[in-house]
């Protein structure tokens, strides 16, 4: 419950403030910045920042303190920070029962994926459905984070992995294998890489935030004893712009050759990933957000063998 006091005739006073300032409070708490809770919340930082400043003042004690890496929760806070958190669940359920329920083909749908599969993939394919739910907005929201689909963070997800949690629904909707890419003028230059060998030889643009997928183990280690690094960046837009302009060799998935004019080594990395469509059991249900599932699965499931495939797929798949 949030903290009450008397204002003296014997009115309650909510001291905390309403539920959005929770939002504020617990979103600084869990990321550990005023940036990383304003990208969370869609908001400004400034806006986060006179948020907790104002609850700061209402409630006479402070609320984080600034240290090196981010802000941590003070001494103080953490007395509330439980109470928070137990009042966002609540919240988060309520509002999932009511998408659950809801059966208008207007509003929001937020779907998260990954830089390259938004802009050359999904977007471009979103033009049916503008024409058939013109009342439907779809938010494209890009990334490698983790969006909560239990708070609403995001309404349906594109992931490369596999759920764990029991009340995610996930359908398998493809599979592809991480390739070797180079452009055509650096191939003309430099030759084309035939075997894992042979990179030790060539220029490389390390996209960083692989090296923290245990799956690509193969690739970090060509990276880690490679002498010819030319880029390192966390930007797969980047890496691929880098290697468009003949920077060196870089990883990206297989189906990248449809959206680029790169060419895709022989190279076997011996690297697949699957593609998940994840959604909550709660939230799915509603109407627009399963118009949105089921248009994006039927696009999956038409550009599955061109796109989508590798030589021999399972036909391991969960119904969403």
């Amino acid at each position: 419950m949030m903290n009450t006091t008397s204002d003296g005739k014997g009115k309650i006073t909510n001291i905390l403030g309403d539920w959005d300032d929770v939002r504020f409070f617990l979103a600084v708490a869990k990321t550990g910045s005023f940036s990383a809770a304003a990208t969370q919340l869609s908001t400004k930082q400034t806006t986060v920042g006179r948020r907790i400043q104002a609850l700061e003042r209402r409630l006479g004690a402070k609320l984080f303190d600034r240290h090196r890496h981010g802000m941590e929760v003070t001494p103080a806070a953490r007395g509330v920070l439980a109470q928070a958190e137990s009042m966002q669940s609540n919240a988060s359920s309520i509002e999932r029962h009511l998408a659950g329920l809801d059966r208008e083909m207007a509003g929001v749908v937020r779907v998260a994926v990954t830089e390259g599969l938004a802009a050359q993939w999904l977007v471009p394919r979103l033009t049916e459905l503008r024409r058939r739910h013109a009342d439907i907005l779809v938010q494209v929201i890009v990334g490698d984070q983790i969006l909560d689909l239990a708070t609403r963070q995001t309404d349906l997800a594109i992931r490369f992995f596999r759920p764990t949690s029991s009340q995610l629904v996930a359908a398998r909707v493809g599979q592809f294998r991480m390739s070797v890419f180079a452009a055509p003028a650096y191939i003309e230059q430099f030759g084309m890489p035939r075997q894992l060998d042979d990179l030790h030889e060539h220029h490389i643009v390390d996209h960083t935030t692989l090296h923290n997928l245990p799956a690509m183990k193969p690739w970090s280690e060509v990276v880690e004893r490679s002498t010819r690094v030319a880029l390192r960046t966390n930007s797969s837009h980047s890496a691929m712009e880098a290697v468009k302009a003949s920077w060196g060799l870089s990883i990206f998935p297989s189906y990248t050759s449809k959206m680029a004019n790169i060419v895709e080594t022989p190279i076997d990395l011996n690297i697949s990933r699957d593609i998940w469509l994840v959604s909550h059991e709660e939230t799915n249900k509603g109407a627009r957000i399963r118009a949105v599932i089921d248009y994006i699965r039927d696009q999956f499931r038409q550009d599955e063998r061109e796109w989508f495939s590798l030589l021999h797929p399972s036909n391991d798949t969960e119904a969403a």
